[in-house]
């Protein structure tokens, strides 16, 4: 397993920031500069993992059983399979420290695998998929706190050969900052990002809709709509970030 120690990993930010231990020095120091300009991402963290658990309370109801998450990061309490305990669930994460310390987490939970598959890899996350659900199609999807890390082209490409591959009935939920006010309120945190070696990508709302055709969109609303949260945030912490966070639920309909 090759681990880059002196480059920081935005999973084991992200974990950092939701007070996990499977981190680095440098991913802590990352995340300590982020956080000097950016004080609300915890509560944005937080708020994508509570959206995630919605949505695997929606899928059980559903009786959704092939579960399909990308970029999941370290499977910790309150994850996918600690609710849909029923379901094959297949996580995949390109970082080594998150899928070594997932598999021995997981490695007495009947029906999940955890592969070590970039989200920008889509022919090899549905191979596995293939595989791991014996040739089930209809399934339910997972892009939660991912789809700001990857590039208009190869969202673009991944969204797509997600459809192509599903059935229709299949369901993708994802989360992702949304500008309804411009991009340039945007540039601020995603230089902030950018110095510490993650590039971000902020979209504007029609752009999402353009990039996720032709997913058919159910719901797209903030977060903190979806949580009724509200409350809990302040104007600064939209400032600071320039964006909205959107929770979208999508849809195949055969089309």
């Amino acid at each position: 397993m090759s681990v880059d120690e002196a480059r920081p990993n935005i999973s084991r930010i992200y974990d950092y920031v939701l007070g996990g231990h499977n981190n680095f020095e440098v991913d802590r120091q990352a995340a300590e500069r982020i956080l000097q300009v950016f004080p609300a991402y915890p509560r944005w963290a937080k708020l994508n993992r509570w959206f995630l658990q919605l949505v695997a309370e929606q899928w059980k109801q559903q009786g959704y059983t092939h579960i399909l998450d990308l970029g999941s990061g370290i499977p910790t309490q309150g994850h996918l399979h600690s609710i849909l305990t029923d379901a094959q669930i297949l996580y995949t994460d390109n970082d080594p420290i998150a899928v070594a310390y997932a598999r021995e987490l997981l490695n007495k939970v009947p029906n999940v695998n955890f592969e070590q598959i970039d989200a920008r890899e889509p022919d090899a996350i549905l191979s596995h998929a293939d595989q791991f659900f014996t040739g089930e199609r209809k399934v339910a999807i997972g892009c939660i706190g991912i789809a700001y890390l990857i590039d208009d082209i190869k969202l673009g490409h991944l969204v797509q050969m997600l459809h192509n591959w599903s059935a229709p009935g299949t369901v993708m939920a994802m989360t992702i900052p949304a500008s309804n006010t411009g991009l340039d309120d945007t540039s601020d945190i995603v230089s902030i990002f950018k110095r510490q070696n993650v590039e971000i990508f902020m979209r504007s709302e029609e752009q999402i809709r353009s990039i996720t055709n032709p997913w058919r969109v159910v719901e797209f609303k903030p977060l903190t709509e979806w949580l009724n949260t509200t409350h809990l945030m302040q104007e600064s912490d939209y400032m600071s970030v320039g964006s909205d966070f959107y929770g979208i639920l999508f849809e195949h309909s055969g089309t």
